[in-house]
């Protein structure tokens, strides 16, 4: 069973119930440190850390979010939360991930994002035919070059949510 439910998360906002409670998990632990930050705030994460990050962005504002792979988190309501927050949201061109829970239950992208194509080339929020058709020519190459041998990943749509893909394009 997939649970794809909003809770209530502040001022009217909702979000995802499992990001939600996997935050609470670790919140405890983790404010000391948020709290006793001398420098510069920044909170990052990939996938599960990244809506955490999110999440906890909402509750305390960094300096800066960078999240990689990550699900949409919340409502509507939960991304006007964050309205200042500067946050960089990197998608790594078929994430499956970036795609998550469904945007017609009531989920939104906090955040333009940041693309990375089928090549590895970085651009900021560009025009989603222009994603359409990427994603169909990565998915494409994909079926003919790795998803047929045996250790790949069958399907370029979860291949392209690993870490190294991300790190692998800035760096």
């Amino acid at each position: 069973v997939i649970d794809v439910r909003l809770v209530p998360w502040g001022k009217g906002a909702r979000v995802h119930s499992g990001f939600a409670d996997a935050l609470a998990e670790v919140l405890t632990d983790l404010e000391p440190a948020v709290q006793g930050a001398p420098n510069r705030l920044v909170f990052t994460g990939h996938s599960l850390g990244a809506a955490m990050a999110t999440l906890l962005a909402s509750l305390r504002k960094p300096d800066a979010l960078y999240t990689f792979g990550s699900p949409m988190v919340g409502d509507a309501a939960f991304v006007a939360m964050l309205g200042d927050v500067e946050h960089h949201r990197y998608v790594d061109c078929c994430d499956v991930v970036t795609r998550v829970p469904p945007a017609q239950l009531g989920y939104q992208h906090h955040a333009t994002p940041i693309y990375i194509d089928r090549h590895g080339e970085i651009s900021v929020n560009p025009q989603e035919d222009v994603i359409a058709k990427d994603r169909m020519a990565a998915a494409c190459d994909y079926v003919t070059k790795y998803s047929w041998r045996i250790g790949d990943v069958a399907v370029r749509e979860l291949a392209d949510h690993a870490p190294i893909n991300y790190v692998s394009a800035l760096t």
